[in-house]
């Protein structure tokens, strides 16, 4: 009976372990591409292994009925000998890439992550040399540490809009030559463009808050950068290193302008600092040789209360230049960028002062006096016809009443609704761009109106010197400013 039991329990292991050993071998499975096979866990869904032969892999969206969700750590990286991969399609199964899929494909030179895709690992494009492109999906909302690093030839690169975090060193050392991230994005790691030597404009968006150190530092071709608006601090090594920049201007509401933050780049001839810095860390501008002037926001007792950290002698030996009231206004001051503005604006009748001393330029602007500046720039044309086409722009003693009409006449708006303006309404920075940009006679491009209106007023160098978001409100030094850049020539 016992042999029995014995003969009995040794069958059953015999089995269980043949079991086991077909079930992980139905798991493990190979596919057939172009130079070689990609290997498959049917168990997971995951592309786990590519011979280094296969040259161009167009990965299924499922293989023998089992979907493909995901490219695993490693898939793709070459070894001791090189990867062939030139090319690789990715299916919109996949959810995930892990750590390295392609690390070191020198030879890959194009990749369209898909929407599906809302996990990347780190370094998954880190040393592909080749790559010269790269469309990521709408399902990425972070970039990894060092995704793009070392990516020598990268010079096409599409992020959407829904990446709010870019890690450290994402595109470091690659071969960018432009990058204008989108709005959305809110933090930068450490370091993401360390060592562009090929960058030369960078436009950082007003949606960020926080940088990380070192993002631009030996971006030696650099000339042409828009830091965000609404930053508090520039860190160390920030645009340290950059030979060609020439000019730079600190964000409006910056405090600290961090240790070494500009050290060396030897070229710096022009800063503008506002008067909301209260301290400028050790050495920021070390060997700053060619530093010549700095327009300072403040008044020279504001400059004198500074706290200035020591190493700084080029800045603290250059040509400074303060502010002073404007048009007898005390809130408004010579270095202000809109100062050229509000003196055009009340110099040709288009708005005044909210007192005899004050301008009141974070104000907020409703719709109706928008418009109204608007027509008062243009010269105050008169409307063809009286009647109002809006319920609530009835009372033809109101200010706004003839400017509206004539806006609405020339299609410059069209009104909150069909039958309403809006008039009390504060105006977004969005709605001043599209009333700008039909007043000029030209149309909004792009399904999403914000955007086109955004795009639009960057490219008519509307925003330049701007620190804003596109649905927020616009105060009346922002359109003051606007229409003096846009009506003013």
């Amino acid at each position: 009976m016992k042999k029995t039991r014995r003969l009995l329990s040794l069958v059953l292991t015999l089995a269980l372990c043949l079991g086991m050993a077909v079930t992980a071998q139905a798991a493990s499975i190979s596919y057939e591409v172009e130079g070689g096979k990609i290997y498959f866990n049917a168990n997971t869904g995951t592309i786990t292994g590519c011979d280094l032969s296969a040259s161009r892999v167009d990965i299924p969206s499922e293989i023998y009925g089992v979907p493909v969700t995901a490219i695993g750590k490693g898939a793709f990286r070459s070894g001791l000998t090189r990867a062939k991969l030139e090319q690789v399609t990715i299916p919109n199964t996949v959810t995930s890439i892990g750590d390295q899929a392609f690390y070191d494909c020198e030879f890959l030179t194009s990749v369209v992550i898909p929407d599906s895709v809302t996990s990347v690992g780190k370094q998954a494009f880190t040393s592909c040399d080749a790559l010269t492109s790269v469309v990521i999906g709408r399902g990425v909302t972070t970039i990894p540490r060092e995704m793009f690093s070392y990516c020598e030839s990268l010079t096409d690169l599409t992020i959407p809009g829904t990446v709010k975090f870019i890690d450290d060193m994402a595109f470091c050392n690659s071969g960018l030559t432009s990058v204008t991230l989108p709005d959305g994005v809110t933090q930068l790691g450490d370091m993401v463009f360390h060592g562009c030597e090929d960058l030369v404009s960078a436009y950082l968006p007003d949606s960020i808050t926080e940088i990380g150190a070192g993002t631009f530092n030996y971006c030696y071709k650099l000339t042409d950068v828009h830091l965000p608006g609404f930053l508090t601090a520039i860190p160390t090594r920030t645009l340290s290193n950059c030979g060609s920049l020439e000019e730079v201007s600190i964000p409006r509401g910056v405090t600290t302008i961090h240790g070494g933050a500009f050290e060396s780049s030897r070229n710096l001839k022009t800063v503008t600092i506002p008067a909301s810095v209260t301290e400028i860390g050790l050495g920021a501008f070390q060997f700053c040789y060619a530093l010549e002037d700095v327009w300072y926001g403040g008044t020279l007792q504001q400059w004198m209360k500074l706290k200035v950290g020591s190493y700084n002698q080029y800045l603290t030996g250059a040509n400074v230049h303060f502010s002073e009231p404007v048009a007898n206004l005390t809130d408004v001051m010579s270095n202000d960028y809109y100062a050229d503005a509000v003196v055009w604006a009340m110099n040709h009748g288009i708005t005044a002062g909210t007192s005899a001393t004050t301008f009141s330029p974070s104000a907020t602007v409703t719709r109706a006096q928008a418009v109204t500046f608007l027509w008062r720039a243009a010269g105050s044309p008169q409307p063809t016809s009286t009647v109002s086409p809006f319920k609530d722009v009835s009372d033809p003693g109101q200010y706004y009443y003839l400017p509206v009409l004539w806006a609405a006449q020339q299609g410059i708006t069209s009104g909150v609704s069909a039958d309403s303006f809006g008039p009390d309404l504060p105006l977004a920075y969005n709605q001043i761009f599209t009333f700008l940009c039909r007043a000029a006679g030209d149309s909004l491009v792009g399904s999403d109106w914000s955007s086109a209106a955004v795009n639009w007023a960057r490219n008519a160098g509307l925003t330049d010197g701007l620190a804003f978001q596109a649905g927020r409100s616009c105060p009346r030094s922002d359109v003051i400013y606007c229409l003096w850049k846009q009506m003013a020539n």
